[in-house]
């Protein structure tokens, strides 16, 4: 059995409010479909729109936040699932007043490329 933890996780760490653990995936385990991350948004800070050829859930754990999907943009709280299809434009927003974290998983996993380039850093660099 293999344990990730979020102290021991690469990490990615950006200006806009946002540090991402990347826990399974090629790059930490011996997953080879699968990558899964623990994301915490600072209040204000914000996950641009962006897409990928992945499909993508999130699962909200704390806070709260503004999520938009393709033309669609709803309020998130603790315990939504949101489905993001493979391509489709998404981004995600604190709006509120504490910490917003999510679990997500993306299959299939991103590329060993990107794994490198977004989690370039060990948990406490």
């Amino acid at each position: 059995m293999q344990i990730l933890r979020r102290e021991g996780a690469p990490r990615y760490v950006r200006k806009a409010g946002i540090v991402s653990f990347l826990l399974v995936s090629p790059r930490t385990s011996a997953a080879e479909h699968l990558t899964t991350t623990l994301v915490e948004i600072d209040p204000g800070g914000e996950q641009r729109v962006h897409s990928h050829p992945p499909e993508q859930v999130y699962f909200i754990l704390a806070g709260s936040g503004l999520m938009t999907v393709g033309a669609e943009t709803e309020t998130v709280t603790a315990g939504d699932c949101i489905l993001v299809q493979s391509g489709e434009a998404h981004g995600l927003r604190n709006n509120g007043e504490s910490v917003l974290q999510y679990f997500s998983a993306t299959a299939p996993s991103f590329t060993a490329e990107q794994l490198k380039e977004w989690w370039p850093l060990e948990s406490g660099e």
